[in-house]
């Protein structure tokens, strides 16, 4: 982690408590695999696309994830995939597609991942001169390691590409549970299941509460027992929150979710109304002991 942050531009402020490490060490055992892809099921800020950046980096792989703006439409879509599927069977070393479900802009996307994961292509992605261009230079590569490709016509050169491309494309999903959108998806695409790994991302134990509140607390200026009992009491309120809501969705038949971006939130405004407060009381020492201008006016009438 020291080092991702050291040489990436994006750097992850991560905890690496137990729970996350065992999430590390499942998604760096899949890719390690050929063909390894997986499903992460889990809410919003559980750390999946985080841990899968991580375990990337950890195995020295190379990592794309699409960045959605406005104008992002179905062409800039494509010329993605055509990206990673080229990257995939003629670089030099595995590559990885973070994918989440955030990012389906259309519909049409996890159906280009479901055959992704089926075939390892997508029909009538690349152009003549495109696929031209991948054969020369899968021969290439096959040349580059020694493989006699003499007998090899293009039709062979591309079945080859193709090899490669679904033993070096590990596709990562990122999906949430939440909502009749992840069952719907995979009713219609079934090799988000079939062809992936799926690891769950439960809600965070104790141990980790207690650990993701002490690494965001340690540079708050109070007393180390008081900030014992400031870290104890934010893991409290937290799982009392879950424990409520539980209850919650049995009595009233509604779901209230309780996510690991809601415990940070809290974490960040006990220090927002703590810097707030201390900023008034200095206001208030240094008008007692320095004093203020002030002018007092008096009518008489």
């Amino acid at each position: 982690l020291e080092q991702y942050n050291s040489e990436s531009k994006k750097p992850m402020d991560l905890v690496m408590f137990v729970f996350a490490v065992e999430h590390v060490s499942r998604i760096a055992r899949v890719l390690a695999m050929p063909s390894g892809n997986m499903l992460l099921v889990g809410v919003g800020g559980s750390g999946r696309q985080s841990l899968t950046r991580l375990a990337s980096f950890a195995a020295d792989y190379s990592l794309k994830q699409v960045e959605l703006s406005k104008n992002y439409t179905t062409t800039e879509w494509r010329e993605d995939l055509k990206f990673v599927i080229s990257s995939a069977g003629t670089g030099e070393k595995p590559f990885v597609f973070l994918f989440s479900d955030t990012q389906v802009k259309y519909e049409s996307f996890i159906e280009d991942l479901n055959s992704m994961l089926n075939t390892g292509q997508v029909p009538n992605l690349f152009a003549f001169d495109e696929r031209c261009t991948i054969i020369e230079d899968t021969r290439d590569l096959l040349k580059k390691n020694n493989i006699q490709i003499k007998d090899m016509s293009e039709s062979d050169l591309w079945d080859e590409f193709l090899v490669r491309t679904r033993a070096n494309l590990h596709i990562v999903l990122a999906f949430s549970p939440i909502g009749s959108a992840f069952r719907e998806r995979l009713r219609k695409y079934p090799s988000l299941i079939n062809c992936c790994t799926i690891d769950w991302f439960y809600s965070w134990p104790a141990d980790a509460l207690v650990a993701v509140a002490q690494k965001f607390l340690a540079n708050v200026n109070i007393e180390e027992q008081a900030k014992k009992q400031v870290v104890q009491t934010c893991q409290f309120i937290h799982t009392n929150v879950r424990e409520l809501s539980d209850a919650y969705k049995i009595q009233e038949k509604r779901i209230n979710y309780v996510t690991p971006t809601s415990y940070l939130e809290l974490i960040r405004s006990f220090q927002s109304c703590l810097g707030n407060i201390r900023s008034n009381l200095q206001k208030q020492q240094d008008r007692y002991e320095v004093g203020a201008c002030e002018s007092f006016f008096f009518f008489t009438y």
